[in-house]
């Protein structure tokens, strides 16, 4: 199974408009402008225009959330409750809000105006890299969700927290404040101390030793970073290549 990553962006307001059928309310907005940089992850990333064009084709079952969690279902590309449409600028999204409890709180959050971001779950087909590893280009991807999320902002920076790195810790067996403090160094951009590059080269080994599967580091609840482009970060560092 390829590493999930979430990425969420903040634009202009949901719109939002009584349903084509007269049943119930229907929502839209971008899940994904093209070309566009995200803030630092610690490296910056745009998205290709066509990165979804196959993922789209394929006519999987691609399913609408609230906060990624799939008990709190939206819609789905199967059910024609959501509809995605690959236009030159981006991603755009329109689903049709379910007659549920979490469905009307939602629509009423949209209406006021608290609610405006949107994030998309995915794994990475083909990407590019500046010789820096400071820029990331992501030309292909494959989506699996979609979901509205309430309470973060777009490509979100903030310290990851220290509850976030206790697992990782403790599988990696190291010390969780100092864990937390490398990564919040490496969040910020600031430079690392070659034991802090140290610190987190070790963590990472042990948890793609521990794990069967490529496994992804939640630094927030919309952001994961896969294994992989941290250890593709940290060497770079390593070798004198980025700050």
């Amino acid at each position: 199974m390829d590493p999930i990553e979430i990425r969420s962006i903040e634009t202009e307001p949901l719109e939002l408009r009584a349903a084509a059928s007269g049943d119930g309310m229907t929502f839209s907005g971008w899940a994904v402008r093209y070309d566009q940089p995200s803030l630092p992850l610690p490296f910056v990333e745009r998205v290709a225009q066509g990165a979804f064009t196959r993922t789209l084709k394929a006519k999987n079952d691609i399913r609408s959330y609230i906060n990624h969690d799939d008990r709190l279902v939206l819609g789905s590309t199967r059910a024609k409750t959501m509809r995605l449409e690959d236009r030159a600028e981006g991603l755009w999204v329109e689903t049709d809000l379910p007659d549920t409890s979490y469905g009307n709180d939602l629509r009423i959050s949209i209406e006021r105006g608290d609610v405006r971001t949107q994030s998309i779950g995915f794994s990475t087909v083909k990407d590019s890299w500046s010789e820096d590893g400071g820029q990331r280009v992501l030309h292909e991807v494959r989506l699996h969700e979609v979901s509205v999320v309430t309470g973060v902002a777009a490509y979100p920076q903030s310290t990851a927290s220290v509850r976030s790195w206790l697992v990782p810790a403790k599988r990696a067996m190291v010390d969780v404040d100092a864990l937390s403090q490398a990564i919040d160094v490496l969040q910020s951009g600031a430079n690392l101390t070659p034991e802090q590059v140290a610190l987190l080269m070790g963590v990472i080994s042990a948890l793609e030793e521990s794990t069967p599967e490529p496994e992804c580091i939640e630094v927030e609840a919309s952001l994961s970073i896969p294994l992989s482009l941290l250890r593709k970060r940290l060497e770079l560092i390593e070798r004198g290549l980025v700050a």
